[in-house]
């Protein structure tokens, strides 16, 4: 069985019904004619069929008089809505603003906070006097964008606790000991001790 070769046909034969050996009389096909409710009649071929009723006479009333035929009214058309566009300007501007609020307050680096808050100024959106995004901005490489964000802290701290108050003494401690400018490393100290007291 290995090595045998298969039969051309390829698996079961089926068996072929004899066929009889008269000839076949050749179908002849019916033919039907339909025709729609009062359409006019065709001329009838004799050999083909109709659906239709044999006689077809219309019946008139002569009692009744014939009522006037209304016309159809014409269904009413549906009438566009014009809609006018607001400014989409001023929602792209929000929406900007908030994407680059947003990438500001989830940078990690200090390369990564300056670029967001560098952009967002560029854009010509102002710094919002919030304490996170101020936080952020004391890791600003330009030490004087680091000095506005002490200043805003500072007046935040007054009215409200720190946010983030580890954190914020960490990037304080920073300033007040590695800052180029000797007023800022003052106001840096004054605003951890704010923070402390």
């Amino acid at each position: 069985m290995f090595q045998q070769r298969q039969k051309p046909g390829g698996g079961r034969r089926r068996r072929r019904k004899a066929r009889s050996s008269e000839p076949r009389a050749a179908v002849e096909p019916i033919l039907i004619a339909a025709r729609r409710p009062n359409s006019p009649l065709l001329a009838r071929a004799p050999s083909a069929s109709s659906a239709a009723p044999k006689s077809v006479r219309p019946v008139k009333l002569a009692a009744e008089p014939a009522a006037p035929v209304a016309e159809p009214q014409p269904a009413p058309r549906r009438t566009a809505r014009i809609v006018q566009v607001t400014k989409a300007s001023a929602d792209d501007r929000e929406k900007l603003r908030l994407r680059l609020l947003d990438r500001l307050a989830a940078s990690e680096t200090r390369g990564a906070i300056t670029r967001a808050a560098d952009e967002l100024l560029r854009e010509g959106f102002e710094l919002p006097a919030e304490q996170p995004l101020q936080l952020q901005l004391l890791d600003h490489f330009d030490e004087e964008r680091a000095r506005a964000a002490i200043d805003v802290l500072t007046t935040l701290v007054a009215k409200e606790p720190a946010f983030k108050r580890p954190i914020m003494e960490q990037r304080l401690r920073r300033l007040e000991e590695y800052a180029e400018d000797a007023s800022i490393r003052s106001a840096a100290a004054e605003l951890r001790r704010a923070i402390r007291g």
